[in-house]
């Protein structure tokens, strides 16, 4: 572990709101050093030292990434990382939490995918499978990235890194889904000279176990969805991330990015649990 004063990482999804965006990215420009990869690495390593550093990250792989996201990006030339699911790219599979929506409705859904979280992947897997096949519905589709897209997105300041290769949660899943998640997302990654042993958590889960197999398979920076700034020592299996999205206020964007947040967010998730009950 290498001491680090004050790494912020943002971590976004989809970015759907344009202008909101490139607002966002002109603030975090004129204030703060984003890393490009290797800026990155080297200030992992304390090899580089930079003013009030940032490092963007986006998780998924979604399609608005290529559409919205990189004419922002590659126009104020500001690098970031994106985490892509494997299995998805090139194809037109749904990210598994859309297609729960999609068949059970958007309110439904969105409480049945947290409840799915909570299950063993092969639970969830196999209740997937029943629920496409008893749904009159028409199968779901859904524009992915291709290769081409992730090609160009990487000439231009985009680092394509892994996010394991189905998207499954990972402190649900037996050691060899692990393994199995591990060794397909690598070698697409590979192929393709991306970045396989930089790593972000699906849902920010983690176990020991998981963690472990990480470490054997010799990944050199893994993110969390945790909603911290780094500071002090840097864990590279544990590196903090700020959770923000495309219509993030620039008012909450500063406040985020303060610290302040962090600190009163599980105060405010502990008094809405006092008052649920």
């Amino acid at each position: 572990m290498k001491k680090i004063n004050k790494l912020r990482v943002l971590a976004y999804h989809k970015v759907e709101n344009a202008d909101q965006f490139e607002k966002q990215i002109i603030y975090l420009k004129n204030k703060y050093h984003i890393l490009n990869m290797q800026e990155f690495e080297r200030y992992r390593e304390d090899h580089g030292l930079y003013k009030n550093p940032l490092l963007l990250t986006f998780d998924d792989g979604d399609i608005s990434m290529y559409q919205n996201a990189l004419p922002i990006l590659k126009n104020y030339n500001v690098h970031a990382i994106i985490f892509v699911v494997s299995e998805l790219i090139d194809t037109k599979i749904p990210f598994w939490w859309d297609e729960i929506k999609y068949y059970l409705g958007e309110v439904e859904g969105e409480k049945k995918v947290w409840e799915v979280k909570k299950w063993h992947n092969k639970d969830r897997v196999n209740w997937l499978k029943d629920l496409r096949l008893n749904s009159d519905k028409v199968p779901f589709e859904t524009e992915q990235l291709s290769t081409a897209q992730l090609k160009e997105m990487s000439l231009n300041g985009l680092s394509i890194a892994n996010h394991s290769h189905t998207h499954p949660i990972y402190d649900k899943c037996t050691i060899q889904e692990l393994q199995f998640e591990c060794e397909h997302s690598i070698n697409m990654l590979l192929k393709n000279d991306f970045y396989p042993f930089v790593f972000a958590y699906p849902n920010g889960d983690f176990s020991e176990e998981s963690e472990a197999i990480l470490k054997s398979k010799c990944f050199t920076s893994v993110f969390l969805f945790n909603h911290n700034i780094n500071s002090g020592l840097l864990n590279p299996l544990r590196i903090s991330r700020l959770i923000v999205n495309d219509s993030t206020t620039i008012s909450k964007l500063k406040f985020i990015l303060s610290g302040y947040h962090s600190r009163i967010l599980p105060i405010i998730k502990l008094l809405f649990r006092i008052i649920k009950k």
